[in-house]
């Protein structure tokens, strides 16, 4: 996605998808149209030896909640000055590889290196020159957001994080000054600028959230922001196109603006706080230390529209789904992660034996039992039915499973039980090239798409075979 250092090269990279056909139960390729346009399956009809599934052995029953994540439910407040106290204690208690780290001694000499005319690009000179007086006015000379640290040039991404320093700046105006006396604020600044960069634009890659302070940073945006979740994501999203595009430190500057703008302070208050809670890995540590402001509201709120505990779903999330287009989030939750809300204080009921009590159920009305395999799946589950197959609607290719995580898509949601005949056909389809698909084999116009994207496929393709009306 344009960028270069390690750290950005391995938050962004996609991961390599190749193409492989059938779902793990289906039939192979080479299916023929009928006279009805279906294809039927080849003669050899037996499902594919090679099941992409994750952890094929597992038998055991290894189950976890796959539910889609509500975001109807008001933002939190934070004020200014409960950003202020909480960036003051958080920034005071970084880890001393954050704390001390510094801007690299050489950063000048590559900012005047970068400054001057190359190659004819007085665009390129003058932004830099631009960059180089914005880190003077900040009294911190030369390369004040370590952007020339691997290269002479401003890339894509170190716009990116220009504008983005811009818009989140203003946040850490009033930090305590003892944090200021003990830090470097501009270099605070640049921390915090690349480690937003790197998360949103985890959440805008086609691969979802995984495990780690990622997934914790994610999670907490949701429980904070609630519906303003997506509008936060969508104007990024924009600055992220637009600022590579920028000319000028000027149009930098406004598109950085814009972007606080449109999400509005608090937002970024959030989305600051947060930031720096991930960067010293506090987050994770929450539940047993200082609380976060509005940290108990988010709880609540997320508790009484979910069921969820929150710092148990931050923490404990196996996987993150996004889709920014759609505007969905989907995750893949430890049983434990329901909270147990029920009258009688959480005793043993006919709901809560399998880890999910009443309000649990009522408030999370999208749980789905979802396992580690598709063997822990049919375990759990037992055969299909008579003359019936188990029919993934997101299928279970090795890409997918790479790129969404083995419980999104063996979870009572995404399998179920239809007509062999037609779970047959419809596998045999998926091998086929289709004027729906620009006249692409099925499956390969499929693998780049988002889950949902797969999955309202999916359902076309169920409607269209007749499985469902």
């Amino acid at each position: 996605m344009g960028t270069r250092r390690p750290m950005r090269v391995g938050a962004l990279a996609l991961v390599a998808l190749m193409l492989v056909t059938a779902c793990a139960t289906g039939a192979p390729t080479g299916g023929a149209l009928t006279t009805h346009g279906h294809p039927t399956p080849p003669p050899w009809g037996a499902p594919e030896t090679w099941a992409m599934d994750s952890g094929t052995g597992d038998k055991g029953r290894v189950e976890a909640i796959f539910t889609a994540l509500p975001t109807d439910f008001a933002p939190v407040q934070v004020s200014d000055s409960e950003i202020k106290e909480a960036l003051t204690t958080l920034w005071l208690h970084l880890p001393p590889r954050v704390a001390t780290s510094r801007v690299s001694p050489y950063a000048g000499r590559r900012l005047a290196w970068a400054s001057t005319p190359w190659r004819g690009d007085m665009c390129q000179s003058d932004l830099a020159r631009s960059y180089g007086q914005f880190c003077e006015r900040c009294g911190t000379p030369g390369d004040c957001l370590s952007l020339f640290e691997d290269g002479p040039r401003l890339q894509a991404d170190d716009n990116r994080s220009i504008a983005l320093a811009l818009a989140v700046g203003p946040a850490l105006d009033g930090v305590d000054a003892e944090v200021r006396a003990m830090l470097d604020p501009t270099q605070v600044l640049a921390t915090l600028s690349f480690t937003i960069t790197a998360y949103m634009a985890l959440l805008l890659a086609p691969e979802p959230v995984t495990k780690g302070a990622a997934t914790v940073f994610s999670v907490l945006m949701w429980g904070y922001l609630g519906w303003e979740f997506f509008d936060l994501l969508r104007a990024y999203a924009r600055l992220y196109d637009a600022a590579p595009r920028a000319a000028t430190f000027a149009e930098l500057r406004e598109i950085g603006e814009s972007f606080g703008r449109v999400i509005g302070p608090n937002s970024v208050r959030v989305l600051v706080m947060v930031a720096t809670a991930a960067i010293g890995q506090t987050a994770a540590h929450m539940p047993r230390g200082p609380n976060l402001p509005g940290l108990g509201q988010a709880s609540r709120t997320v508790e009484l529209n979910t069921g969820l505990r929150l710092m148990d779903a931050a923490t404990g999330a196996e996987r993150l789904i996004v889709s920014v287009n759609e505007g969905t989030l989907r995750a893949v939750l430890p049983m434990t992660a329901v909270a147990m809300t029920a009258p009688n204080g959480g005793g043993e009921s006919s709901s809560n034996a399998r880890g999910v009590p009443p309000d649990g159920e009522k408030h999370l009305p999208s749980r789905h039992r979802a396992f580690k395999s598709f063997d822990a799946f049919k375990n759990a589950m037992g055969p299909a039915g008579e003359d019936k197959a188990w029919h993934h609607i997101v299928e279970q290719r090795k890409p997918n499973v790479e790129r969404f995580g083995a419980e999104a898509l063996h979870n009572t949601e995404n399998v179920i039980a239809i007509n062999k005949s037609r779970h047959d056909a419809i596998s045999a389809y998926y091998s086929t090239k289709s004027r729906d698909t620009e006249g692409m084999v099925v499956r390969e116009w499929l693998r780049t798409k988002s889950y949902e994207e797969q999955r309202a496929f999916g359902m076309v393709v169920l409607k269209r075979f007749g499985v469902i009306p």
